[in-house]
């Protein structure tokens, strides 16, 4: 018999219904989770580089992950789930005779979130010493919590791990912070490979993002869901240079003497964090001049339009420091919200709860952002932004960025703001 408990949920701060399972809770109690490994191969010599680790409960009704995880997701014990998995595949791999292969481990953002269970901390920080690792990022809810997800991809970093973003093109929405999260490796979903539409304006739109994104950062495309001869054609077509499928391997027990592939995986360049504001950080190499406010408002907004008018996945946000967030804004930006643009609003007098899928971030007046005012409009291929300081006379110094590089480092200055 199941019983009921209440929670906070982490996404937009509501209440979420949990219902207590005693045999799922043996499950996690008794770790029974038995890893299974699936090869990534490189598609120049189709030998492997790595594995990846796959979760498969006990015999009974959590044997499959979809069903190990949706217990997990009713009884509110996700993340204790998704870091258990974690630990046991990296024992097991620790355990097994692959030298010079990577272990691919996935984790749900929301995960990565969170602190791991002292009980699978061991394991974790050992494997992440001892081998390589690469930390899949599923992309469905990268945007839920991002300041701590970034912190948590920073820390694996600098632990040397690797970071893939998973599931690319199974939800376009995410592809505006592939820039943000910076990954080695981009998965592109088994969806896209086995499109019969290749050529569709929604798989175009997921290439062409992914293809620039590599191009700019050095990172390797990964094809998932392989399973023929034509498909390794359509994945080199696509810019991959990494496979995944049942054509190379299916799931299962880590394999005796594997030769490993000739070629390495690719290790982006970090980007750096800074610990400035916007203004500071763009007025370094953008020209500034003195304006009014009304000024900067036809600034802002011609940044705002062109929101309107993109059909990519992006993201915009707004500091309006100390000034007010007005009905009017609220409406606009709900309008952006509905097209799929993720919309977070800073400002000392702005709630946490603006409504719909807004996000607010409370400032406090101390903060230096309380004195400027910011509009950053990030795409997965493209970057703008209007930025503005109140100078000594009372009016703005202000100027606009076009360059994305450069808005995407003035994004992360943002990020330690966003913990909600």
């Amino acid at each position: 018999m199941e019983s009921w408990s209440y929670g906070t949920g982490v996404a937009l701060g509501e209440d979420v219904r949990y219902a207590a399972d005693a045999d799922f809770d043996a499950v996690l109690t008794g770790r029974l989770i038995e890893p299974v490994f699936q090869p990534v191969v490189s598609l120049a010599d189709e030998r492997p580089v790595g594995y990846e680790a796959l979760a498969r409960g006990p015999k009974g009704r959590f044997h499959t992950a979809s069903d190990l995880f949706a217990a997990a997701a009713r009884a509110g014990r996700s993340a204790e789930l998704d870091w258990l998995c974690a630990a046991t595949a990296s024992e097991r791999f620790r355990e097994a005779d692959v030298p010079g292969m990577a272990l691919f481990v996935n984790l749900n953002p929301d995960t990565l979130a969170t602190d791991p269970p002292d009980n699978v901390v061991e394991a974790y920080l050992e494997i992440t010493r001892e081998r390589e690792v690469v930390l899949e990022i599923t992309e469905q809810s990268v945007m839920r919590q991002p300041a701590r997800l970034l912190d948590a991809v920073l820390d694996a970093r600098n632990r040397t791990a690797r970071i893939a973003l998973d599931d690319i093109g199974a939800d376009p929405g995410s592809l505006a912070a592939m820039p943000l999260i910076n990954p080695d490796i981009i998965k592109i979903d088994r969806s896209i490979i086995q499109s019969r539409s290749p050529s569709s304006w929604a798989v175009s739109q997921v290439v062409n993002a992914v293809l620039d994104e590599a191009h700019r950062r050095g990172a390797q495309i990964l094809a998932e869901g392989i399973e023929t001869r034509e498909q390794i054609a359509v994945a080199r077509s696509l810019g991959a240079s990494l496979g995944q499928g049942w054509l190379f391997g299916r799931p299962g027990p880590l394999p005796h003497g594997v030769r490993p592939s000739e070629h390495h995986l690719a290790r982006v360049r970090p980007r750096h964090v800074s610990r400035t504001t916007p203004f500071e950080l763009l007025a370094e190499t953008s020209d500034v001049h003195s304006t009014s406010e009304e000024l900067f408002g036809s600034m802002a907004g011609h940044i705002e339009n062109q929101a309107t008018e993109t059909s990519d996945p992006a993201i915009l946000a707004v500091n309006v420091g100390d000034g007010e967030y007005d009905d009017e804004a609220r409406i606009r930006h709900t309008y952006l919200t509905n097209r799929g643009i993720d919309v977070f609003v800073l400002g000392t007098a702005v709630p946490e709860n603006l409504g719909g899928r807004i996000r607010g971030i409370p400032l406090d007046t101390a903060d230096p952002l309380a004195q400027e005012r910011t509009v950053l409009f990030l795409g997965s291929r493209y970057g703008r932004a209007a930025f503005a300081r109140r100078n000594g006379s009372g009016a703005l110094d202000a100027g606009t960025c076009y360059d994305p590089e450069r808005v995407i480092e003035a994004m992360l200055t943002l990020v330690n703001r966003l913990a909600h």
